[in-house]
């Protein structure tokens, strides 16, 4: 697999973000920056007290909203399907 680097596709996350907040807002936000990086979230079969490492991981980008702090985050396939992760 070839790696995706985040800088060769930060346009293009970034208006395909834009265009999922036009269909969908985010009520009470006065507009959001882009968090630098990717952000993969583990997953599991089973909850316990065991950390475990390495495994499945969905890539995900994350935005800020400029008026809450929060972070909202949004899976990279559903992004950008044609990336190849």
């Amino acid at each position: 697999m070839i790696p995706i680097k985040f800088e060769d596709y930060k346009q293009r996350i970034s208006d395909a973000v834009q265009r999922k907040l036009q269909s969908a807002p985010i009520a009470g936000e006065n507009g959001f920056t882009l968090i630098e990086g990717f952000v993969m979230q583990p997953l599991s079969n089973e909850v316990s007290g065991n950390i475990v490492i390495g495994g499945p991981t969905i890539p995900m980008v994350a935005i800020v909203g400029n008026t809450s702090g929060r972070i909202y985050y949004f899976a990279l396939k559903l992004l950008l399907p044609e990336v190849g992760v």
